[in-house]
């Protein structure tokens, strides 16, 4: 198949979340389109589509010179690995051209036993500099999704230190956290972003006495100004985010893009064109120095061309001021004035009077007089394709071909070491704790502090005489490019101390030490299955953490004497290099009453839930299936010998610390 883009013109990626946008990309001048299935993606809520729809769609693609990658880009559950293998056996059949992957252990399972596919790592990898990209391949991905913080002078630098393709984000909405670092919907109600269930929380209104706004709320993405540097770059792809769209905003934003990428001169014209995009006010995030203000507290969240308040409500009818701009099957949401994300309606009939307009949906449940309404997509595209080649699948043989990867976890994993003594773990973000833990129980302490807080501590003897031997030093989450330097000296500074530790919380870091180190893969580096778990053992760590929003069922399927537990935490819900729109340090309650408090640490800006996790009492039986280290983690708690001394209790009486919650632990992980 000939490709559209030669070495000096990148890719232009669509999304498709149905149907219609399916179409629309093609029809607009895509090079390849992605797209989810029913199960296992990052926009679960979107229309998706089916393997059967996907034997008719992949050859009408390929017949256009268009390309279709397949978004397989979720944490996986234990129990869903044995489907996932069914899926990977048909997406190989149907011959698709890439899947868009994040899981360790579903990047482990296609490259053992579907060497063909080819796989790109997802954006929900978070990985944002040159060590996570030698990781990326390492592990057999042809490409890497960047994460969308990056400055144009860093993507300059991983692109010259890379040898894979790489592809950036350029248009559409932004997440506050950095992918793949945020646990907000999954900790306020199990639905986790991880997962593809994001209920987009940081769109919520909060409120910080006498304030209130949207503070996590950020403005879309638009780098329509910065294609002549993706082209100088040598950027593989460029890709639209935007599979909850509807067809109108695909086909507008994919058709901007494709006639700025091969018109320069068409760039002024595609920058008005999307201005009717029908998203939020634009940014273009970090890529300029001098970047407009990314929130604004004050801007609504919904998307779309704003018509007005809701005026009156009936059982299968609103009324709103007088529009010209709607007609029978367009499709408009109602934002509520709570900040909850809004409800998405297709116009059934419109009655005009004068002054006033009422359109007739199906469903006027949740709706309130002063809602706002906003239009988000002109009546739909035909969905007639154009050739009907139809490519057949078969159901993969899993018992009989991929019975081996079943019975490597069953040898290996089945049967944890019963009878060991269980291993506390602590896990601090301030030195002043270190002069309140010195007597404790504390068989590991693992240190996040900055980068002049790690120098100090090298510097203070009697400190490292003490925690020499218990002492893992932690790399934070995110490491710019330019920064990558500093953290090698410091590894280097604290090996020659005699310290050969460390703590990672990004896949990538471990690209940056010698075999000789002892590793742990901290949070949040993913691991809800057995091949995930593997993945980490086999490339170089020697404990992995559970995830702190993974649930007793899921946890009790995967026991590892590796693998550490945290029983207690004040859980940071958002992990973002965008400055919020409020000072670190408030308090702050959503609509539902939930307590936060913001934070600063590094450059990077946290949401901490107020009530800790905290499950103490099921010390025991966790024990009993066969995990034996457990982790309080004291980030974001202001050092007190009071307060240690009532967790501590706690902890040794196996009794649950009043205020506290079990969080997913109990509710469940969807």
């Amino acid at each position: 198949m000939t490709l559209k883009q030669t070495s000096s013109v990148p890719q232009l990626l669509a999304p498709a979340g149905s149907i219609e946008a399916f179409h629309s990309a093609i029809k607009a001048g895509a090079d390849a389109v992605y797209l989810g299935l029913n199960d296992f993606n990052a926009r679960m809520r979107a229309k998706n589509f089916t393997i059967k729809t996907l034997t008719y769609l992949v050859p009408y693609a390929h017949s256009k010179n268009v390309k279709v990658y397949v978004t397989l880009n979720i944490q996986f559950k234990q129990s869903e690995i044995e489907p996932l293998i069914h899926v990977f056996y048909q997406l190989d059949q149907i011959g698709i051209d890439a899947v868009i992957i994040a899981d360790l252990g579903a990047i482990s399972i296609a490259r053992q036993y579907f060497p063909k596919l080819n796989l790109h790592g997802s954006t929900q990898m978070a990985i944002h500099n040159s060590a996570g990209v030698k990781f990326a391949q390492k592990i057999g991905l042809k490409r890497v999704v960047l994460a969308r913080e990056l400055s144009s002078d860093e993507i300059s630098k991983i692109k010259k230190n890379s040898t894979i393709e790489l592809e950036t984000f350029v248009h559409g909405a932004l997440c506050y956290s950095i992918s793949g670092n945020c646990l907000a919907s999954s900790i306020l109600g199990g639905a986790s972003g991880n997962r593809g269930r994001c209920t987009q929380v940081c769109r919520r209104k909060f409120s910080a006495d006498p304030d209130e706004g949207y503070f996590f709320s950020p403005r879309d993405l638009c780098a329509i100004d910065h294609l002549p540097f993706y082209k100088s770059t040598g950027i593989a792809s460029l890709k639209i985010e935007g599979r909850m769209k509807g067809p109108q905003y695909v086909y507008t934003v994919v058709n901007a893009y494709r006639n700025a990428i091969d018109n320069t001169a068409y760039s002024e014209e595609a920058r008005k064109t999307l201005t009717l995009d029908m998203g939020r006010e634009k940014t273009a995030l970090f890529l300029n120095e001098k970047s407009a203000s990314i929130i604004d507290p004050q801007l609504p969240p919904g998307t779309g061309l704003f018509l007005g308040s809701v005026l009156t409500v009936a059982s299968d009818s609103l009324s709103l001021p007088y529009t010209d701009h709607l007609e029978q099957g367009d499709r408009v949401r109602v934002q509520p004035k709570s900040g909850f994300e809004g409800k998405p309606l297709t116009i059934l009939s419109i009655v005009k009077y004068e002054g006033v307009i009422d359109i007739y949906v199906k469903d006027t449940s949740d709706i309130s007089t002063g809602d706002e309404i906003y239009l988000i997509g002109k009546k739909e595209f035909s969905t007639q394709l154009e050739q009907n080649t139809k490519i057949n699948v078969t159901p993969a043989p899993v018992k009989e071909k991929y019975s081996r990867a079943f019975s490597i976890v069953k040898n290996n994993y089945q049967n944890p070491k019963t009878g060991s003594r269980n291993e506390l773990w602590i896990k601090i973000d301030n030195p002043e704790w270190l002069k309140y833990l010195q007597f404790s129980p504390c068989q590991h302490l693992i240190f996040r502090g900055s980068l002049q807080q790690m120098r100090t501590l090298l510097n203070d003897e009697s400190l490292l005489k003490i925690w020499r031997s218990r002492l893992f030093p932690a790399l934070p989450p995110f490491i710019s490019e330019n920064d990558i330097h500093l953290w090698k000296a410091l590894i280097i500074a604290f090996k020659e101390k005699g310290i050969n530790r460390w703590a990672c919380a990004n896949i990538g870091q471990i690209s940056l030490f010698t075999p000789d180190i002892e590793l742990v893969a901290d949070n949040p580096i993913w691991a809800l299955n057995y091949f995930s778990q593997s993945v980490l053992l086999n490339k170089g760590f020697k404990w992995f953490t559970y995830s702190i929003e993974d649930d007793y069922m899921n946890i009790k399927s995967t026991p590892s004497d590796k693998g550490i537990l945290y029983l207690y935490s004040h859980i940071p819900l958002f992990i973002s290099l965008i400055e919020p729109a409020i000072t670190s340090g408030k308090k702050l309650t959503d609509p539902y009453q939930n307590s936060f408090i913001t934070a600063t640490r590094d450059g990077l800006h946290y949401l901490i839930m107020e009530k800790p996790l905290c499950i103490f009492p099921r010390k025991d039986k966790l024990s009993t299936a066969g995990i034996h280290h457990f982790c309080i983690d004291l980030c974001f708690v202001q050092p007190d010998p009071q307060t240690f001394a009532l967790i501590i209790e706690h902890y040794k009486c196996g009794t649950k610390i009043p205020g506290s919650e079990f969080y997913n632990f109990k509710a469940g992980l969807k």
